[in-house]
């Protein structure tokens, strides 16, 4: 029997309600045990086997570069925002398409060589790939399961989705708890990447170990940033945000997806990061935010080159696999509705530092080193 939904249209104080209350968590608890021991479906009816082709085709299609994964949490959000995580995995993917023309832009110019940042931008795009793969169906099922006003969720399995999403999912169609989704959701993606990139040897050795990896990690360069404006009228984005270490932790990933959360959604804050994500439209340079710094265009020789996406890497076709699921025992997702307790900080400071340190470090290289010539 399918069960009926109720849904809601008050979404914007979400994600000030508590998590969960004692008896709600032994109640999803248990429905997440049981999904443990259930069997995928077997019997899919005509009508649901079309719905998961146009699915798979939609998610395909805007899973071509970090510029469209952006843009389609965005778009998304804008028609569901009681679906806070789509505006969260929007910052993050933005800050991954930052992180992947940094390997082009001036400030790293000199401090890596041209394998080293190939090998950089394949594990930063693989990363986004996978999440975009696995969350966007999730986005769909829901889109879709409002519209047919049931729940869609028991295909899950159909995207290679973890059955730990589908009790969620269920829950959150009666409860609207954004919160709780968004940490579900966190909880999901960084186990899905740890079981299908960050376990593979070659990332281990290749990447998270290497002194590439280290570099960017030991000179702050792994800030995720959300521009803001402390006040309208002021013509300049400050920068909220966190640095990121130990990313090789899966824990720790989920822990920072949760501080970030909270810095984005604070209270009084989250309305200007909207307007500028809104305003502008993502490239992938940092010029997005910061044109009194960075440019897109090399002839801007006063200025940090930060390309745009499109100009510094081509498009990287990706094959997914339909690998076991990572859930397997209850002792992986304890606790993870329980929140963080990061407040909103201003990290602008901070980043105007790490860019005149690698400023100075770029032109003693350059004294040191010869050019080096690379391919798009």
């Amino acid at each position: 029997m399918k069960k009926k939904i109720i849904t809601t249209k008050n979404s914007k104080k979400a994600s000030q309600q508590p998590t969960l209350n004692k008896t709600d968590k032994l109640h999803l608890y248990t429905r997440i045990e049981e999904s443990l021991r259930k069997v995928d479906p077997v019997v899919i009816t005509q009508k649901e086997r079309k719905l998961i082709r146009n699915i798979q085709r939609n998610t395909k299609r805007l899973n071509k570069n970090n510029i469209t994964r952006t843009k389609a949490y965005l778009s998304f959000f804008k028609d569901h925002e009681e679906i806070q995580w789509a505006f969260l995995a929007h910052m993050v993917s933005r800050n991954g398409g930052y992180n992947m023309t940094d390997l082009k832009g001036s400030l790293l110019e000199r401090l890596l060589d041209a394998e080293d940042k190939k090998v950089l931008f394949h594990f930063l795009e693989k990363a986004n790939a996978l999440i975009f793969h696995d969350a966007f169906p999730q986005l769909l099922l829901y889109k879709f399961s409002l519209k047919e006003q049931t729940s869609l969720f028991h295909l899950l399995p159909a995207f290679n989705v973890s059955k730990f999403m589908i009790p969620i999912w269920e829950d959150f169609l009666k409860h609207k708890n954004s919160t709780l989704l968004t940490f579900a959701l966190i909880t999901n993606e960084q186990q899905y990447i740890e079981k299908n990139l960050m376990s593979e040897k070659t990332i281990k050795e290749n990447i998270l170990h290497s002194l590439s990896y280290l570099l960017q990690e030991k000179l702050g360069f792994t800030h995720v940033i959300f521009p803001y404006k402390r006040y309208s009228f002021l013509p300049k984005y400050s920068l909220a945000g966190i640095e990121v270490h130990n990313f090789n932790s899966v824990d720790n990933r989920i822990k920072i997806g949760k501080h970030l959360y909270n810095i984005l959604f604070t209270k009084n804050r989250y309305e200007t990061i909207l307007k500028f994500a809104i305003k502008h439209h993502h490239s992938g340079s940092r010029s997005d935010y910061w044109p009194h710094i960075f440019s897109n265009n090399e002839l801007e020789h006063h200025k940090l080159i930060s390309p745009t996406l499109t100009n510094a890497w081509d498009n990287i076709p990706h094959r997914f696999h339909m690998n076991q699921d990572w859930f397997t025992k209850l002792s992986q997702i304890e606790n993870f509705e329980i929140g963080s307790e990061k407040l909103f900080q201003d990290i602008t400071k901070d980043i105007s530092k790490d860019i005149h340190l690698l400023k100075t470090i770029g032109k003693v290289k350059t004294l040191t080193l010869p050019p080096q010539k690379e391919k798009g």
